[in-house]
């Protein structure tokens, strides 16, 4: 008797593989066997700081473990929205942070942001729901709305890219909406194209959203690292079908830590969250969040982490401008100009229109490891990571260096070929 298929939802996820999670098993392999390339990997592919945290939280770290009340305090079960302490010390971040007020009822924590997205999507989405997504998008969003719907699900993409340039149109969005819409799902700071959504765009969007009754949901990992404009949605009072989905993995370069929280002040989204998150988790993780309480529970140590964040948003501006330098003017090659976040995304379609081959040839050839944008529902574009090499910029330099030589011995087959 052979072995059963596995569900058409598995069977779908083992045939379209997170792409940085590969890469990840990949560098791993390299670890282990490290000839197995003729020159050292150049890794430019994931998307998280590499910087350390705010040296306060080793020491609240040590504290808690060595004080046997708040030792035990993490190690034990926890309300399943979260510690008390926990959601009071982002009450007061939030406000004196970004200028935002809310109330602990407006917060809900998780185990990282990926998951509670997924326990979002399980909140809003039936299996004949409609959703839209912007293109390009984070790579995840697509697993997980198959993952709590099924293969099927009508999905919507809103071009956020036009003719090489980021212009989200207000117009087309509102066409693409029907009375299946359930949600439209965004991220700005963007991942993968580092723009950010205008105040008037992004207000738009809950307008259109509010007035067809359809769910907003933001995901603002990358708020801290905004370089030229910082939006006022960051800070504005939340709309009723508006939710923030709000992580300390990048702002405090902690995400190994897993913690993260959701913002919104409907209240069945708060409940059915609630009975979803008991169901898959229980509570989240107590050690990290009795981390963020003591690190976040008063305005000496809030100050030490604003400074902390802005020290670190001007460095991560000056690479991505010494990145974007150093590749605009590449053959071939057409750049997005990043504003926030962690990365360069261009196009490459006038060398290569598969991204997947663009990425896996430069690879093999040169030991650059990019994530092709296909991934991210954009092909002939690529995404190019300058995080894991922001302290040291010659890597960055390096690896553009092979991807010029790429391009150009590419250009000279495709010339004999010719």
């Amino acid at each position: 008797m052979g072995l059963r298929i596995p569900p058409i939802k598995v069977k779908y996820l083992i045939e379209n593989p997170n792409v940085i999670r590969e890469i990840m098993n990949l560098i791993e392999e390299v670890k282990k066997e490290p000839t197995k390339f003729p020159r050292k990997l150049i890794y430019l592919a994931g998307g998280w700081p590499q910087d350390p945290p705010p040296p306060l939280i080793k020491k609240i770290m040590t504290n808690i473990v060595e004080d046997e009340e708040k030792f035990l305090r993490t190690v034990q079960y926890g309300p399943t929205r979260g510690l008390t302490e926990t959601l009071e010390a982002i009450v007061l971040y939030e406000e004196e942070m970004f200028n935002r007020r809310i109330s602990e009822e407006n917060i809900f924590m998780g185990n990282g942001s990926t998951e509670l997205t997924f326990s979002l999507l399980n909140t809003i989405l039936d299996d004949d729901s409609e959703i839209i997504l912007t293109r390009p998008h984070y790579l995840n969003y697509l697993r997980q709305i198959i993952l709590a719907t099924n293969p099927s699900i009508k999905i919507k993409y809103w071009d956020l890219v036009q003719d090489y340039e980021y212009d989200p149109s207000l117009d087309k969005l509102q066409n693409l909406i029907t009375n299946k819409t359930s949600l439209i799902l965004l991220t700005s700071p963007g991942n993968p194209d580092a723009q950010i959504l205008s105040d008037e765009t992004y207000k738009g969007i809950i307008e259109i959203a509010k007035d067809k009754g359809i769910f907003v949901v933001t995901d603002i990992a990358y708020r801290g690292f905004w370089y030229y404009r910082k939006p006022q949605y960051f800070s504005k009072d939340i709309e009723e079908n508006e939710i923030i989905i709000c992580t300390f993995s990048k702002e405090l370069r902690i995400p190994g830590l897993r913690i993260a929280y959701i913002l919104t002040n409907n209240k069945e989204i708060l409940r059915r969250l609630e009975v979803i998150e008991q169901t898959i988790n229980l509570c989240p993780n107590n050690f990290s969040q009795k981390i963020i309480a003591e690190l976040l529970g008063n305005k000496e140590n809030i100050k030490i982490v604003s400074e902390f964040i802005e020290k670190g948003r001007l460095l991560y501006k000056r690479i991505s401008e010494f990145t974007y330098e150093n590749i605009k003017n590449l053959e071939g090659i057409y750049t997005l100009k990043p504003e926030a976040g962690f990365y360069v995304f261009f196009n490459h379609e006038k060398i290569e229109r598969n991204s997947k081959k663009f990425c896996g040839d430069l690879l093999l050839k040169k030991q650059v490891a990019l994530a092709p944008g296909y991934d991210f529902g954009l092909d002939g574009w690529t995404r190019l990571s300058f995080s894991s090499a922001v302290l040291n910029p010659e890597i960055i330099k390096e690896g553009i260096a092979r991807i010029n030589e790429f391009i150009t011995e590419e250009k000279q087959i495709k010339e004999i070929l010719e």
